[in-house]
């Protein structure tokens, strides 16, 4: 019998309604949400400058969109959301009856988060929660990560997650210029740390003489810290004739 494990913890399930939301979404968010879909979507919202605010999960059930972020930056979340309404028919209010589940830990994916309206579930560890993004090669943004990273640089391209050719949303044109003349020389990589080392989400780090910067907190698997790094990627040079 399997075991649904509460992410009540780490996450904020809140949930847009009005006949604009679906259209005051997708002007938000990195890539395209489609109406009615079926599986949890990875987006996220970007600055003008194209850094990272939020890591998104979004579901649709009927009208409702779903939203889970990191419960740290849940009250940032509502206060970005309401100062663009305008006056769009679109309403933001916390999913109090939803809470944000995991029923296979032993296959950490993020498809593998739902919401149940059962409120008795057993909580997942904060080394579980990381874990489910380690594996999938997906960044979670925290208040500590907020604006600090760009898509490209947590390798959301190489997941097909960055829409390029859709309408304007903060920081598409920082996005598309890196991708279509410039050259992206940072990526996103797991990486093993120091146990002696105080680590920082966010903060600046050199490991076995790679530089980078920390997309996660430091978390221990298997007796051994682990964390997600964006790091230099080495860029060969152009060609001469």
């Amino acid at each position: 019998m399997s075991i649904m494990y509460s992410l009540e913890q780490q996450l904020s399930v809140m949930q847009l309604t009005g006949k604009d939301a679906l259209v005051f979404i997708n002007n938000q968010i990195i890539n395209n949400f489609e109406h009615n879909s079926k599986q949890p979507h990875y987006s996220a919202i970007c600055n003008p400058k194209g850094r990272i605010i939020f890591s998104l999960l979004m579901w649709q059930h009927d009208e409702i969109i779903f939203m889970a972020i990191d419960k740290s930056l849940s009250e940032e979340f509502k206060q970005y959301i309401n100062m663009r309404r305008f006056r769009m028919d679109v309403k933001l209010t916390d999913a109090n009856n939803y809470t944000p589940v995991v029923t296979d830990i032993d296959n950490d994916f993020v498809k593998d988060i739902t919401l149940s309206a059962s409120p008795d579930h057993k909580p997942l560890s904060s080394s579980n929660f990381w874990q489910i993004f380690f594996r999938s090669n997906l960044p979670w943004i925290t208040k500590e990560s907020s604006e600090q990273f760009i898509p490209q640089h947590l390798s959301l391209d190489q997941h097909q997650l960055i829409e390029y050719q859709k309408g304007c949303y903060p920081g598409q044109e920082i996005i598309a210029r890196l991708h279509f003349i410039g050259r992206n020389k940072k990526q996103l990589a797991l990486i093993q740390l120091n146990q002696q080392d105080n680590y920082k989400n966010g903060g600046q780090v050199t490991i076995n003489d790679i530089k980078g910067q920390l997309c996660s907190p430091a978390i221990e698997i298997d007796n051994q810290l682990t964390a997600q790094i964006v790091k230099n990627i080495a860029v060969k040079p152009d060609l001469k004739d």
